[in-house]
């Protein structure tokens, strides 16, 4: 597998060496060469990274690679828009539709940018997260996780989210027991989740296209017409069918689950928005607040308040 490794001015490109790294000492432990890497930008030029690295290049599109890892920069809330990067961000569009594209921190808004990530489950840093959704709203942004796999892209949060997307290729290409020696000889601890009920649903999502089908439709009705029946009726099956492979798959009942996707854009936007609980009942079609607080604590254990405080 060839990754290409994307360079850009002010750059992060620690992470690419860490992610590197990682993946060479798998070709290590397996014996053979599985991984192989090559540093790519726009003009495919030597690139001024951050710190002043000078790093050589050669210009994305003219090497055949199997994904592209795009890593963070130096951006902030006040040029997280750069023009400087319009030129970037037309190259990375321009790759084949096919070329997974696997990105962390602030890469992850070059990747949303090249309309990589329309219509997918992502995650990035928490800082973002308010930007990042007024200006895509198009992604399924998911902020209960540090890490994303989803379909053929992968996001992750933060300057270290090459460590869940290097561990992920390691455990598919070599097997889950690589994965696990990897991390146990370089000392690599798995970023750890927030603890709440809703940590299982993106592994649930990514398992296959019946999920996902059920996971989009839940977020995009509302909470009143959330019935297992209407569900059914979309999915052109009947409720015992529905109901059956909902919980052969996942191991919860069909209403269990249909509530916990719901919540969970409940606390998507109590975490990542100051929106209130009314507003928040309003958007997602609650029959009021009082009927969103009653059932996040019944899920949750807390009140919308104290989760907010808590995970916020």
């Amino acid at each position: 597998m060839k990754i290409g490794l994307l360079l850009y001015p002010d750059c992060i490109p620690s992470g690419l060496f860490a992610f590197s790294d990682m993946l060479l000492a798998a070709n290590a432990r397996i014996g053979k060469k599985e991984f192989e890497f090559c540093w790519l930008s726009e003009q495919g030029a030597p690139v001024s990274c951050a710190n002043g690295v000078e790093l050589p290049s050669v210009r994305l599109g003219t090497e055949e690679i199997d994904a592209l890892l795009i890593p963070g920069g130096w951006r902030d809330s006040s040029n997280i828009h750069a023009d400087k990067d319009s030129g970037l961000v037309q190259s990375i569009a321009r790759l084949d539709r096919s070329t997974p594209i696997m990105s962390y921190c602030t890469g992850v808004y070059l990747a949303a940018r090249a309309g990589r990530l329309d219509g997918q489950v992502a995650t990035t840093t928490w800082w973002l997260l308010k930007t990042i959704r007024e200006r895509f709203p198009k992604v399924r942004w998911q902020v209960n996780s540090t890490f994303v796999d989803s379909r053929r892209n992968s996001t992750a949060a933060g300057v270290t989210g090459y460590l869940p997307i290097a561990l992920s290729l390691i455990e598919k290409h070599c097997g889950r027991h690589i994965a696990t020696d990897i991390q146990q000889y370089m000392v690599l601890p798995r970023p750890v989740e927030r603890n709440t009920p809703f940590r299982e649903l993106p592994q649930l999502m990514q398992q296959n296209t019946f999920l996902r089908d059920v996971f989009y439709w839940v977020e995009q009705v509302s909470y009143t017409e959330m019935t297992a029946a209407a569900l059914a009726e979309h999915l052109k099956t009947t409720p015992r069918t529905l109901s059956r492979k909902i919980a052969d798959m996942t191991g919860y009942s069909c209403s269990r689950l249909l509530r916990l996707v719901k919540l969970n854009q409940v606390s998507d936007l109590l975490i990542s928005s100051g929106k209130s609980i009314y507003a928040i009942s309003d958007e997602l079609g609650f029959a009021d607040d009082t009927s969103l607080r009653r059932s996040f604590k019944q899920i949750t254990g807390m009140t919308p308040g104290e989760y907010r405080r808590r995970f916020g």
